[in-house]
């Protein structure tokens, strides 16, 4: 089982990426919007990876990655965002962010290229034969 920690402002999206993970059965998501959620969560629990849009409820995904390393924490971080910023892209990089996912609404393709993502950050190789489940009409 795959630990996530989830952080975006958007609601819909929480529950989206929560469903299509989750329906897998190797992803435990906890999702929030809130960079202190995340924070307190962080501090009693582990995640194999954490997944932020740079929107959140009280800051940005920046910051919140900031705070986790300046923690020390390494764990794989991935930006899924709709901002396709350059200067956002070069930061998170700088900060030693794992990737960078720009999305469009809701669409499936750049949600099933997140999920291959975590798969890689975390280190796992059978990514494939998981979403073919989900793929599936």
């Amino acid at each position: 089982m795959i630990t996530v920690l989830y952080v975006d402002a958007d609601a819909q999206m929480r529950s989206i990426i929560s469903h299509l993970c989750e329906r897998t059965s190797t992803f435990s998501i906890h999702a929030t919007g809130s960079y202190s959620d995340a924070l307190e969560w962080l501090r009693k629990n582990q995640a194999d990876a954490i997944v932020s849009n740079n929107h959140l409820e009280e800051t940005n995904g920046i910051k919140l990655l900031r705070t986790i390393r300046q923690k020390g924490s390494l764990t794989p971080f991935i930006f899924f965002t709709d901002e396709d910023d350059s200067f956002l892209r070069n930061s998170a990089y700088i900060l030693d962010a794992f990737g960078f996912i720009v999305r469009k609404g809701y669409e499936k393709k750049p949600i099933l290229n997140l999920m291959r993502m975590i798969y890689w950050a975390v280190g796992r190789n059978d990514m494939d034969a998981i979403l073919e489940n989900i793929e599936s009409p």
